[in-house]
């Protein structure tokens, strides 16, 4: 029981640390020196390439799924009771 719990503290620690990242993206980016911003855009980014003046690139996991449920809310609210659910489940 004490693996699933330190586990799920894992879990939950890193899931805080991404969405921080997610939510503060922008700040941390335009507060940046050049060579943090390159690493904060090399721990986001998978194969930037330029096409043009743009840049295409793909968002590395789990960033990728935090967008894909920005478009559908339903799904947050889905897995926000799963969380929670995990969460008491847990304490029990």
């Amino acid at each position: 029981m004490s693996e699933h719990r330190e586990a799920d503290y894992d879990y939950q620690t890193t899931v805080a640390s991404v969405l921080s990242v997610a939510r503060r993206a922008r700040y941390i980016f335009e507060s940046s020196e050049p060579h943090e911003k390159r690493a904060l855009l090399s721990y986001l980014l998978q194969n930037p390439t330029i096409s043009g003046k743009n840049l295409e690139f793909t968002l590395r996991s789990p960033f990728n799924l935090i967008l894909d449920l920005t478009y559908h809310p339903i799904g947050l609210r889905t897995w926000d009771d799963v969380r929670l659910a995990i969460i008491e489940e847990s304490e029990a």
